[in-house]
């Protein structure tokens, strides 16, 4: 499934802040969407909690520098980290490269089994996308 030029895989969940979710049982695999990465720029710089750490929706779970800004991450859902990409702290551009592959964040054992309430299935976070990039385009002709 595709939102404009922006892949985005139909058995992941989303977050308004372009974050993917991949569930397996009681665990999930965090991750930034094609269309957060396209808009963030080239990252520069990503830091991580470390496993062990405790992360809660909407809070959060690292820092983020590309070329457009300096940022934190915000956790998607709430759980323990089991393992942070430590790939990504070499090699942070693999969140532009590879989204939804190699650039994976965070692997997390969730706290809540509702884990996905809140979170858009692909179908509602390709219109919710379509929608940004519709205003995004209202604001530049307007400017």
């Amino acid at each position: 499934m595709r939102a404009g030029k922006w892949q985005i895989p139909e058995t992941l969940f989303y977050s308004h802040d372009n974050y993917w979710v991949k569930l397996d049982g009681d665990e999930a695999l965090l991750g930034l969407t094609e269309y957060g990465q396209s808009t963030t720029g080239d990252i520069l710089y990503l830091e991580l909690v470390p496993a062990g750490a405790v992360i809660r929706r909407g809070e959060s779970f690292g820092s983020i520098e590309s070329g457009k800004w300096v940022g934190s991450l915000v956790a998607p859902v709430s759980g323990i980290v089991m393992e942070s990409n430590r790939e990504l702290e070499t090699s942070p551009r693999n969140v532009n490269s590879d989204p939804y592959g190699e650039g994976w964040m965070l692997r997390v054992k969730l706290h809540d089994p509702c884990a996905t309430e809140g979170l858009m299935d692909a179908v509602a976070y390709q219109q919710w996308v379509e929608e940004q990039v519709r205003r995004e385009q209202e604001d530049e002709v307007v400017s």
